[in-house]
């Protein structure tokens, strides 16, 4: 059968984050893999998430390399669609421009998938700016992760496909009889160590709850990046906290999956955010979910029915909403049923693989 030809353009893990990780799932999608034949140029310019800002001589030539294998397979193949995660901001976005220059000379349909935001915020700042970003996505399509964040780009472009991002289902657990039985309330935080996922905003909080006398666990789970686990530890020892808040470190595989069936509550009061996909899995496992108003996430998270949504970098707030959950076993309970129903209708990566299938059939067919 002549299936059509896709070349995805986009990094793979390492380093191991929501964006790479969804590439992952495109290009190993059974579903697409039947469908198309995919080519694939992996933009890997780090292995550590502490590389990814950095700037180095290796990373341009790196650049120059994977221009020269795009254009090397666009000319020898003729792809029938190219399909590129496209930096949205920053210095890579300039380098990810020079792609599409190249694409565009090569006369491609490009769809660019965004998994980050910061569009919006650019061009306020440069007229200039704003015309390089029309100039990119002209004549061709775009994916966003949400409605929401549909927002950030909607002075450069009108109308992009919407597709949230879904994770593996994993088997059910009794995770919700397990939270009926407990006298202790646990608090889990999941994500890399940076100061911008809100971990020292939730530290504050817990100090707050603390010296108001509720009575909590709590476990910080993640890699150290912008600050370390000693800068943490030291931050709860210093805010009387280290009886009860626990550094851990990196969790994978069926360590981290105990982490989220021994908790009661999933915080995580980020305030630079597009889709988090640790919101997803909190969801998977039935917690309620204390978050921000910040990126997809007011999409994702219910206030009120699945969790609770608090404003960024407000301590004094987000201790009021997990204090709210402290002292309600049948709210947490109710929230984390109800997340966990709003997950299995929208957010398995079936839905995702879906998605991105009738968006790659509806392109080659136009």
């Amino acid at each position: 059968m002549n299936t059509k030809r896709i070349l995805c353009i986009l990094q793979l893990p390492p380093p191991l984050h929501g964006a790479s990780l969804m590439n992952s799932y495109v290009i190993n999608s059974e579903v697409l893999r039947r469908n198309f034949t995919i080519d694939i140029v992996n933009l890997q310019f780090a292995k550590s998430i502490k590389e990814l800002e950095k700037f180095s001589l290796l990373k341009i030539y790196k650049a120059i390399l994977y221009g020269f294998m795009i254009a090397k397979i666009v000319i020898t193949k003729s792809p029938d669609l190219i399909y590129f995660t496209i930096a949205p901001k920053g210095f890579a976005f300039y380098r990810d421009a020079c792609y599409v220059l190249l694409l565009k000379l090569l006369n491609s349909k490009i769809v660019f998938h965004l998994h980050g935001k910061g569009i919006k915020n650019n061009i306020k700042k440069s007229f200039l700016k704003k015309k390089i970003y029309a100039w990119v996505f002209k004549n061709s399509y775009v994916i966003c992760l949400s409605e929401r964040l549909s927002e950030d780009i909607s002075e450069v472009y009108t109308l992009p496909y919407i597709v949230p991002n879904g994770i593996k289902i994993l088997p059910k657990r009794n995770g919700i009889q397990n939270r009926l039985n407990k006298s202790t309330v646990n608090v889990l935080f999941l994500s890399n160590y940076i100061r911008s996922k809100g971990v020292l905003v939730l530290i504050d909080a817990l100090a707050i709850l603390h010296s108001q006398g509720y009575l909590f666990n709590a476990r910080l789970v993640g890699a150290p990046a912008d600050l370390t686990i000693e800068f943490l530890e030291n931050r709860i020892a210093n805010q009387s906290l280290a009886e009860v808040v626990q550094v851990t470190g990196p969790l994978y595989g069926n360590d981290k999956i105990a982490e989220f069936q021994n908790a009661d509550i999933f915080t995580f009061p980020t305030y630079n955010e597009a889709f988090p996909l640790v919101i997803l899995e909190a969801m998977q496992h039935a917690l309620p979910v204390v978050s921000t108003l910040e990126g997809g996430i007011p999409e994702m998270t219910i206030d009120g029915k699945t969790g609770f949504l608090v404003e960024t970098q407000n301590a004094p707030m987000l201790a009021e909403k997990i204090a709210v959950l402290l002292k309600n076993k049948n709210m947490r309970i109710e929230m984390g049923k109800r997340g966990y129903e709003r997950f299995m209708d929208n957010y398995t990566i079936n839905h995702f693989e879906k998605n991105i299938h009738y968006i790659f059939q509806t392109l080659l067919d136009s």
